[in-house]
């Protein structure tokens, strides 16, 4: 079997986390995705600018994940106890 007629599984666009909605470019000459970003480290690594990146998604329209379908099995305890 020649590995170079071997087709290869399609991956996923991986999109960048600090322009939502946006694939990775891969902006940066050695980067292979957002895995291996210096920028993508850098704003994740720090408190106030990821605040600030998940402040801009929720504002930003569209960018909400929805919620996920509570379990009829997961409702809150009464108020008695029982």
């Amino acid at each position: 079997m020649d590995v170079s007629t071997t087709s290869r599984a399609a991956r996923p666009a991986a999109s960048c986390p600090i322009r939502p909605g946006e694939p990775c470019t891969l902006c940066q000459l050695d980067v292979t995705g957002p895995q291996d970003c210096p920028l993508v480290y850098l704003v994740m690594g720090d408190d106030e600018l990821r605040d600030g990146l998940h402040q801009a998604r929720l504002a930003r329209p569209g960018t909400r994940r929805p919620r996920p379908a509570r379990h009829a099995g997961a409702a809150h305890p009464s108020p008695s106890g029982c």
